[in-house]
């Protein structure tokens, strides 16, 4: 008889285990879990762990990683932030009366140790004239170097100049900006031509 109760008991303890599994929330080192199981503190995976079904991104969602710091935690990177860190940035500059059609050197004062910056695109508004024979023509030069530890840009139309030497022209800017932390750093590769006009790299830098 009482082994008939002991039985009796431990079934419907583990039943009462299951159904409270079923239908509430799971804490360790937490009471109030927020979700099915929450883990209150630091948590060690020794053997698989297996996700579910994730669905791809849509262009209305705002899209979030997982950055691991070097101190070994786990933060958010979310770049739909405006002011938080991102993988890359764009930014437009729009510089105004500056001399014709030429951009010697604009200091962006971000630092080159921290950042990579990428001159994409640039855009003179004035009608230009050039300097030379008619026939020539002149294509638009933009390009960005580091000079005393910051990145600039230089802009300009070889052989050409503005029409209306009055005129105030606008160059329009686009650059790509990269943090060093979250991208990968090559480093660099001089590539000796021996006075040719073909070459090739020893190995590839990425497979």
């Amino acid at each position: 008889m009482h082994v008939y109760t002991a039985k009796r008991n431990l079934i419907v303890a583990m039943l009462l285990c299951i159904a409270t599994l079923s239908f509430s929330q799971v804490g360790i080192n937490t009471t109030e879990p927020r979700k099915t199981l929450e883990v209150g503190g630091d948590m060690r995976i020794s053997e698989d762990i297996d996700i579910g079904i994730i669905n791809a991104l849509s262009n209305e969602d705002a899209a979030t990683f997982l950055i691991q710091n070097n101190q070994n935690n786990i933060q958010v990177l979310d770049v739909s932030n405006p002011t938080g860190a991102a993988l890359g940035y764009i930014q437009e500059y729009v510089i105004v009366n500056a001399n014709l059609d030429w951009v010697l050197n604009f200091n962006t004062q971000i630092n080159a140790a921290e950042f990579d910056l990428i001159s994409i695109s640039a855009y003179y508004d004035k009608e230009l004239v050039l300097s030379s024979a008619s026939e020539n023509f002149s294509l638009p030069y933009t390009a960005a170097f580091i000079q005393n530890g910051t990145w600039r840009i230089i802009a300009d139309f070889p052989q050409a100049a503005n029409q209306d030497t009055n005129a105030i022209g606008t160059w329009r800017i686009s650059t790509l900006i990269f943090s060093k932390d979250l991208s990968k750093q090559f480093g660099v590769i001089e590539i000796p031509m021996g006075n040719q006009t073909t070459g090739s790299a020893t190995l590839p830098i990425i497979n």
